[in-house]
C-alpha cells in the first residue's frame, strides 16, 4: 500500500513540476493573445509597453489554390475569400464550397491589423508553417522559407523558425502569407505567428536559444560521461553495454532536439539542405526509440519479451532505412503507425516497471523506483512530442524538462549499477583473498600429510625390490617399479605444492653446494626412460663426464630437471629429447631440447607467454603443468639463474636455464645412481594375458603404468586380456575376428584419437555386439558427451578407482553375455520350429507302412525320432553347429521323404569338407 501511495505521489510531483517550467516563458516575456475576426485584428487595446508581444491568432482570410501577392488585393477585382480559417490550424480536412481540402496543395492567408497604436521598429516571428512559406508585410517580402508553388514540381520545402524586423507606421498593417505543402501529412499554419517590439522579440529569441543550447549541452555532457565510463570499463575488460547505449541515447536526443523548435543545430550547419536536416531528425527519432528499447532490456531483461523487442527493433530499423532512401512524402504518412507501435511498447514498459516496483524487495526498491521513474518520464516526453507534432502545443519547454530528467535518471541508473558492480567485485576480491589464504593453508597441511605415506610407499617397494622379503620374479619387479616411480612422481608434485606455499610466504631456503651436473641429469633421465616404455621417445644425456661443477641445491636441481624433462616429454609425441650443457663465462647453460614435428605455433622468448600460447593452441602440455613450471622458474631465479623457452628452427621446443658455476669441482655422486630398475623398453604389442574365463577383453592405453595396472586388475578377475598401446593396433586386433567381450579404450592415443577408434568400431559393431568402456583424460562433461555420441557404452575418468573400473567392466560383460544368451536362445528356438505339414505326412506314411511293411515302418519311426531329437535340442543354445550334425538331420529327413516318394526320389551325398567343421 505504501508503494502504491509513493507511485501516486511521484506522478503528481512529475506532472506538477511542468507547471513552473511552462510558465517560465510567460514570466520572462509577457505575451497577449488577440483574436481576429473575418481577417481583421483590432490592435487598439494593445499596449506595447505592458504586453511585449502579441499572438496573431483568430480568423484569417483564406484563398485556396492561389498564391496571391499584396498587389493582387489592390489591383484585382475585389472578391470575397474562399473561407475564413483559424490560425493556428491546418487546412486539410476543412470543407470549402462543398469540397474537403487535401493536405497537399497551396493557398494564401491574409490578415489586416488595424489601429496599430504607435510607429516604430517591429518584429514578426514565424515558428512553424508547413511546409514552405513566403510572408509579406505591407507589400514588402519579409520572410521566405522554401519556395511555395501551385505544382509539386516547382515547389521546394523549407520550414525553419525565423524572425525579421520591419519599420511600421501607426494605423493599418497588412500581412499576407503564401503557403504550399507537398510533403507533410498536415498543412497550413499550425503554430501562432508573433508580433511585437524589437527588444521584446529579441529577448524571447535569446531565451529560447539559451534554453535549447542548455539542453544540448546537458545531453552532450551526459553522453561524454557515459562514453568515458564505458571506455574505462572496457580498458579493464569490464565492458558494460548499458553505458554505451546510454551515450547513444543522449547523443541522438541531442540531435533530435537540435533540429526541433528553434532548430539550433542549423546555426552550426547552415549549408545543409532542409530536406537533409529533416531526414536526419527523423532518423535520430527512430534511433532514440530503438536504443531506449535496448537500454531497458539490457537494464532489466525481464521487463519485455525478447520476441516483442526484436519485432519493435525490426520495425524501427526498417523505417529508419525508408527515411534515408525515400522522399518525405512517401514515408511520412506511415510514421504515425511506427510511433503508435513504439508508444504501445512504452505503455507496456510503464506497466511492467510499476509492477516490478510494487513487488520489489527492500534491498531492490531504489533500483526499481529509478526504473519506474525513467520509463514514466520517457512516456511523458513521448506524449508531449506527439502533441507538438499534432500542433496541439507550441513550445518544447515541457519536452526539454522531461528529456533532461529522463537522461539524468538514466545516467543515475547506470552509475548505480556500476557502483553496485564495483561493490560486488570488491566483496568478491576480499572473499578471494580470504579463500586464497585458506587454500594456501590447506595445500601446506595436505602436502605435509601426504609426504609421509608416499615416502613409506617408496621405501617399502624399494626394500621389496632388493629382496628383503624374498626374491621377486620379473613380473613382480615390473609392477613394484611402477608403484615406486609413480609414488616418486607424486612426491615431486607434493613438494611443488609445498614450495608454492613457501614461496608465497617467502619461507623457502636453498642449501647450495658444489654438484656434479652429469650425476643429477643421469639419475633423472633413467627414471623417465623407464616411464617412457612403449613410447617412441628417446632420452639422451649429452652432458660430458668431465663437465664443470655447478653451485646449486641438490634436491632443488633434481626437482628442476624432473619438471622440465617431464614437460618436454608431454610436449613431444615422438622423437628425441636431448639434455645438453655449455659453460659460458661464469654460468652453466643447460638446454633440454626436443627434436619433433607438429609444433603448434611461433613462440616468443618468454617462457610463460610461450606456455600460454601453447595451451591456447591445444598443445599436449597440460594445464596442470603450470604450477610446476611457475615453481621451477622461481627456484632457478633463487639460484641466480634464468629460464626461457625457445623454438629453434620452427621445430621442437627447447628449455634453456642457467645456474652459477661452482668454484671447485666434485666427483660423481654414487647416491644418485639407479638401483638397477628393470628396463621394459623392448616390449612389443599386442600382448596376450590368458585368463580363467572365456571373456576376452581388449585394452587400448598409451600410458604404460595405467596399462599395466588395468591388466593386473582384469587378470585378478580371471579375464583374458589383449593389451595394445596404439589405436591402429587395436583396429588390427579387432579385424582378426577375436571374440572380444569388451574394449577398454583411452581417448588420448598418440597415433589415432580414441574417438576415431570408437567411430571405426561402431561402423561395424553395435553397442550391444561389442561394448566399449572409454577412459577420459579428465572427468569433463564435454568429453563424456562426445564419448556417448560416438557410441561408448560407459566411461571412467582418469585417474580411475580400481573398484569403480571393475564394477563397470562387470556390468558391460554381463550385458554382452546376456545379449549373446538371448540371441542363441532365439536361434535355437527358430531351429526347433518344424513344418507341421511335414510331420503330418511322415505320420501318415508310417501308418500306411504299419500294415504293409512293419519293418520299414519301424525303421521310419526311428528316423523320425532321430530327426525330432536333433531339432528339439533346447540344451544346445549355440548359434553354430557342426557339419556332421546337420548332415544327420538331412539324412533323417531324406529317409522319411523317400518312404513317401519311393524310387522317384534319388539322393547322392558328395562331401570333401571336414565333418567337424562348425557352420551357422
Amino acid at each position: 500500500m505504501l508503494k502504491r501511495f509513493t507511485m501516486i505521489l511521484l506522478l503528481a510531483l512529475v506532472f506538477s513540476a511542468v507547471i513552473p517550467v511552462s510558465m517560465l516563458q510567460d514570466r520572462e516575456v509577457r505575451t497577449q493573445t488577440m483574436i481576429s475576426r473575418h481577417g481583421v485584428l483590432n490592435m487598439a487595446d494593445w499596449d506595447p509597453e505592458r504586453q511585449a508581444r502579441v499572438k496573431l491568432d483568430g480568423e484569417w482570410e483564406f484563398y485556396w489554390d492561389q498564391l496571391r501577392v499584396p498587389d493582387d488585393f489592390r489591383t484585382l477585382t475585389k472578391r470575397p475569400p474562399d473561407a475564413y480559417l483559424p490560425v493556428p490550424g491546418s487546412w486539410n480536412g476543412r470543407t470549402i464550397n462543398g469540397h474537403e481540402l487535401p493536405a497537399y496543395g497551396a493557398a494564401t492567408y491574409r490578415l489586416v491589423m488595424k489601429n496599430l497604436p504607435a510607429s516604430g521598429l517591429y518584429a514578426l516571428k514565424k515558428t512553424n508553417i508547413r511546409f514552405a512559406s513566403t510572408i509579406y508585410v505591407n507589400g514588402r517580402k519579409l520572410i521566405e522559407d522554401g519556395k511555395p508553388a501551385l505544382r509539386a514540381e516547382a515547389y521546394e520545402a523549407g520550414n525553419i523558425p525565423q524572425s525579421m524586423l520591419v519599420p511600421l507606421e501607426r494605423g493599418e498593417v497588412e500581412i499576407v502569407v503564401q503557403v504550399a505543402n507537398y510533403d507533410y501529412i498536415n498543412s497550413g499554419i499550425p503554430f501562432s505567428l508573433y508580433f511585437g517590439k524589437q527588444v521584446a522579440m529579441d529577448r524571447m529569441l535569446k531565451i529560447n536559444l539559451a534554453t535549447e543550447f542548455s539542453t544540448l549541452a546537458v545531453l552532450v555532457v551526459l553522453a561524454l560521461i557515459c562514453l568515458i565510463s564505458y571506455a574505462v570499463a572496457a580498458k579493464y575488460r569490464k565492458k558494460d553495454g548499458s553505458l554505451l547505449l546510454a551515450a547513444c541515447i543522449c547523443l541522438l536526443f541531442s540531435i533530435y532536439h537540435g533540429l526541433s523548435g528553434e532548430r539550433t543545430l542549423i546555426l552550426l550547419l547552415p549549408n545543409l539542405p532542409f530536406v537533409t536536416l529533416y531526414k536526419i531528425k527523423d532518423i535520430a527519432t527512430m534511433g532514440c526509440f530503438l536504443f531506449v528499447a535496448l537500454f531497458f532490456y539490457k537494464l532489466q531483461n525481464r521487463i519485455i519479451p525478447l520476441r516483442a523487442l526484436q519485432g519493435v527493433i525490426s520495425v524501427l530499423a526498417l523505417f529508419a532505412a525508408a527515411v534515408a532512401f525515400l522522399p518525405i512524402r512517401m514515408y511520412n504518412p506511415y510514421q504515425v503507425y511506427v510511433v503508435f507501435i513504439y508508444q504501445l511498447m512504452s505503455i507496456w514498459l510503464l506497466y511492467k516497471s510499476s509492477a516490478i516496483y510494487i513487488c520489489s524487495q527492500r534491498d531492490k526498491q531504489l533500483q526499481a523506483l529509478l526504473l519506474f521513474l525513467s520509463i514514466l518520464t520517457i512516456n511523458l516526453y513521448s506524449l508531449d512530442t506527439i502533441l507538438f507534432a499534432l500542433s496541439w502545443k507550441e513550445t518544447l519547454w515541457v519536452q526539454q524538462f522531461y528529456l533532461v530528467l529522463f537522461n539524468l535518471i538514466m545516467v543515475v541508473q547506470v552509475v548505480f549499477k556500476f557502483f553496485e558492480a564495483y561493490q560486488t567485485v570488491d566483496r568478491m576480491r576480499n572473499d578471494l583473498i580470504r579463500l586464497d589464504r585458506i587454500k594456501d593453508d590447506f595445500l601446506a597441511s595436505t602436502s605435509h600429510e601426504l609426504k609421509t605415506p608416499l615416502n613409506a610407499i617408496v621405501n617399502i617397494t624399494d626394500t621389496l625390490l632388493k629382496g628383503v622379503e624374498g626374491p621377486v620374479n620379473p613380473n613382480q619387479a615390473l609392477n613394484l617399479n611402477i608403484v615406486k616411480n609413480s609414488s616418486r612422481r607424486l612426491t615431486y608434485l607434493v613438494n611443488e605444492l609445498l614450495d608454492y606455499s613457501k614461496m608465497k610466504h617467502g619461507d623457502i631456503r636453498l642449501f647450495q653446494t658444489s654438484l656434479n651436473l652429469r650425476d643429477h641429469v643421469d639419475a633423472v633421465v633413467q627414471v623417465h626412460r623407464f616411464l617412457l616404455t612403449g613410447r617412441q621417445i628417446e632420452l639422451l644425456d649429452q652432458i660430458p663426464d668431465h663437465f664443470p661443477s655447478i653451485y646449486a641445491d641438490s634436491n632443488r636441481l633434481l626437482q628442476i630437471l624432473h619438471q622440465l624433462i617431464g614437460c618436454a616429454i608431454q610436449y613431444t609425441e615422438h622423437g628425441v629429447i636431448e639434455v645438453q650443457g655449455e659453460r659460458i663465462g661464469g654460468t652453466i647453460h643447460i638446454t633440454i631440447r626436443t627434436h619433433s614435428r607438429g609444433t603448434p605455433g611461433e613462440l616468443p622468448g618468454d617462457l610463460f607467454s610461450s606456455l600460454e600460447l601453447l595451451a591456447a593452441a591445444g598443445s599436449p602440455i597440460e594445464s596442470g603443468a603450470g604450477l610446476g613450471l611457475s615453481v621451477t622458474k622461481q627456484l632457478i631465479e633463487l639460484h641466480g639463474g634464468t629460464l626461457n623457452a625457445e623454438l629453434p628452427n620452427g621445430q621442437g621446443l627447447a628449455f634453456v636455464f642457467t645456474l652459477p658455476l661452482a668454484e671447485q669441482a666434485v666427483h660423481r655422486d654414487n647416491r644418485l645412481e639407479s638401483s638397477g630398475q628393470m628396463s621394459v623398453r623392448d616390449i612389443e604389442y599386442p600382448q596376450f594375458t590368458p585368463g580363467e574365463g572365456k571373456e576376452m577383453i581388449l585394452v587400448v592405453e598409451n600410458d604404460f603404468a595405467s596399462l599395466q595396472s588395468i591388466r593386473n586388475l582384469l587378470k585378478q578377475e580371471g579375464h583374458a586380456v589383449v593389451t595394445v598401446n596404439r589405436g591402429i593396433l587395436a583396429l588390427e586386433e579387432l579385424a582378426k575376428m577375436h571374440s572380444f567381450f569388451l574394449v577398454i579404450l583411452d581417448i588420448a592415443l598418440p597415433d589415432l584419437s580414441g574417438y576415431e577408434v570408437l567411430r571405426s568400431i561402431r561402423e561395424k559393431l553395435s553397442p550391444v555386439e561389442l561394448p566399449v568402456l572409454v577412459l577420459t583424460s579428465r572427468n569433463r562433461e564435454d568429453e563424456m558427451r562426445l564419448s556417448v555420441e560416438y557410441g561408448a557404452n560407459d566411461f571412467v575418468g582418469m585417474p580411475f578407482e580400481a573398484e569403480e573400473l571393475l564394477a563397470r567392466v562387470r556390468n558391460l560383460i554381463q550385458l554382452k553375455a546376456s545379449v549373446n544368451h538371448a540371441k542363441d536362445a532365439e536361434i535355437a528356438f527358430l531351429r526347433s520350429q518344424i513344418n507341421p505339414h511335414f510331420l503330418y505326412n511322415a505320420l501318415n506314411s508310417i501308418a500306411e507302412l504299419c500294415l504293409e511293411n512293419p519293418e520299414q515302418a519301424e525303421e521310419l519311426s526311428l528316423q523320425l525320432s532321430q530327426y525330432l531329437r536333433g531339432s528339439f535340442d533346447f540344451k544346445q543354445l549355440d548359434s553354430l553347429s557342426t557339419l556332421k550334425n546337420e548332415l544327420e538331420l538331412v539324412s533323417a529327413y531324406v529317409h522319411i521323404e523317400q518312404a513317401r516318394f519311393g524310387s522317384r526320389l534319388q539322393v547322392e551325398y558328395e562331401m570333401e569338407a571336414d565333418t567337424d567343421l562348425r557352420i551357422p
